[in-house]
């Protein structure tokens, strides 16, 4: 089948993609929106709301793990079959959710869903096009930060308005069951699948390729940087410069809008010049600007929030890579590597929290700045072996 005819065939997969990724930003992003609602309604404190945290993470990060592997076995579609209904089901928890504990088991299956969709949606791109991969996977996860935009605005109106945080649950879980529905008939291509008997023993040979690893540090420090931005940025603004809450969010907003338009122009960047070239190059121009801005102290506040638009093509373009590099088991290792990746975030996660507590919050920021310098170390380490497949 010609490239033009693949196109065509696959626009409506495409669609597909990009509004469950919408619905996922939505689902997952409204959570912090909601956390003072749900002290509050189920007179729980700030330990518990971080062990919800903690059981959601643990979700994600195993089923990121089984999803690949289900990729390999069953074929994307089935996967995200299962995500549609672990999410469908996890929403309609949390609608009805009156005690702690089924709270909890929404929240965990919620991830569940969120981890099967997320990782057949990163594993079924590199096949829908053999060109423009890195435009297609950057414009997909610009759609999340498009949910991400939408849901956080929008929820806090309609709370605004007297609207149950249950009652926006039901939405969502109402919006995830149609899409379902008109999912359902739509054709996937199933080159993930395999049945090939010695599949075992390639799989063990994955385990002895440097560059798993590689790919495993890379990604894992970065996204910590990303997802540590999110998570202590606005901390650091606050309990540095004694901003208050509107004038600290505003800089946290600007990153990731600044972040988000990057994710829309960085693919066709990583078309031009190259696939990993240009992570490399750009996220050692997020270090200059992130450690810039925070040895200028007041005045480069802006500067860090600048840094987001070299932050932006790097998890979506080293992802679409990943299936070029391994090429026998690409699915599988993508849910290794994303896998590791949420694990080793979570992990820097509670390291920097403990170095606030006990070097101070301006020092412990210097974590991110330093992961962004691991990442870029292992960014450049497959760059050097892999410059003739993932370019």
């Amino acid at each position: 089948m010609s490239e033009n005819l693949k196109k065509k065939q696959y626009i409506i997969p495409i669609v597909f993609i990009f509004m469950m990724m919408i619905l996922n930003a939505t689902a997952e992003n409204v959570r912090g929106v909601f956390i003072p609602l749900f002290k509050k309604d189920f007179s729980i404190n700030d330990t518990e709301i971080g062990f919800m945290l903690t059981v959601s993470s643990v979700g994600y990060i195993v089923f990121t793990y089984i999803g690949g592997i289900l990729c390999e076995k069953l074929g994307q579609k089935k996967v995200f079959i299962a995500g549609f209904i672990s999410m469908v089901i996890a929403l309609l928890g949390l609608w009805m959710s009156y005690s702690y504990s089924v709270f909890l088991i929404s929240m965990f299956i919620l991830n569940i869903g969120l981890s099967l969709i997320s990782i057949a949606i990163n594993t079924i791109i590199p096949v829908l096009f053999l060109s423009f991969q890195a435009v297609l996977m950057n414009l997909t996860h610009f759609c999340y930060g498009l949910g991400s935009t939408i849901i956080q605005r929008t929820s806090g109106i309609l709370l605004f308005k007297g609207v149950s945080w249950r009652v926006i649950y039901l939405a969502e879980a109402i919006l995830f069951l149609v899409v379902f529905l008109f999912f359902l008939p739509v054709k996937l291509p199933n080159v993930h699948k395999t049945k090939n008997t010695d599949n075992n023993v390639k799989k063990s040979e994955l385990f002895k390729n440097k560059l798993l690893y590689f790919y495993m540090f890379a990604l894992g420090f970065y996204v910590f940087a990303e997802m540590g931005t999110g998570n202590w940025f606005v901390n650091f603004i606050e309990k540095t410069y004694s901003y208050d809450k509107s004038k600290s969010s505003f800089y946290l907003a600007l990153f990731f809008g600044i972040f988000t338009f990057g994710r829309l122009v960085g693919g066709f960047v990583a078309e031009k010049f190259g696939y990993i070239k240009t992570v490399l190059v750009s996220l050692i121009i997020a270090l200059v600007l992130y450690v810039t801005g925070i040895n200028l102290g007041q005045s480069g506040i802006v500067i860090i929030s600048i840094s987001g638009l070299f932050f932006a093509v790097t998890f979506p373009t080293i992802v679409v890579t990943i299936s070029k590099v391994f090429k026998e088991n690409g699915a599988y290792a993508t849910g290794i590597i994303v896998t590791i990746s949420s694990t080793t975030n979570m992990v820097l996660n509670m390291v920097i929290g403990f170095l606030n507590d006990n070097i101070g919050v301006y020092k412990a920021f210097y974590l991110i700045p330093i992961s962004l310098a691991v990442s870029i170390l292992f960014v450049f380490a497959i760059y050097k072996n892999v410059k003739t497949i993932a370019n």
